[in-house]
């Protein structure tokens, strides 16, 4: 069973993307994965314009409820993350009702945006386990 949502976003256009250009009058329909309603798989439907900035130049404008790139929105992608942390890949796939190899890239965004890239500067020292090097394990 599958449970529509559309969505109608009201937004104004930057000044330095308010041209004549095509891209600025075509439209974009995309899709997300949201979280599931019971039996029932929901999805956010949106129209989403291009537009031309005369520095990156033509994108889909973005909206807050999904990552960049994602089929998935934030709230779903957050969920699956979490459940990887706390039980298998297989488990979550099941859970999710999703493909064992989104969970790795689902993993990869949360994981690219949430944790800090600063976190092992201040390490100075790892220790090995003397007592696994006499088992024959190789470092």
């Amino acid at each position: 069973m599958l449970c529509a949502v559309v969505v109608f976003i009201a937004r104004s256009v930057p000044s330095s993307y308010a041209t004549r250009h095509r891209e600025n009058r075509q439209k974009h329909e995309s899709v997300w994965r949201h979280l599931d309603l019971g039996v029932w798989r929901l999805e956010v439907h949106a129209t989403l314009r291009r537009l031309r900035c005369p520095e990156h130049g033509v994108h889909v404008e973005g909206v807050p409820f999904a990552r960049d790139g994602a089929e998935f929105t934030r709230d779903f992608e957050n969920l699956a993350a979490w459940l990887a942390s706390k039980t298998d890949k297989t488990a979550t796939c099941r859970l999710v009702r999703i493909d064992w190899r989104t969970i790795g890239r689902i993993i990869e965004r949360v994981a690219g945006e949430l944790i800090d890239s600063d976190r092992l500067s201040d390490l100075f020292e790892i220790s090995v386990d003397e007592v696994a090097w006499r088992k024959g394990h190789r470092y």
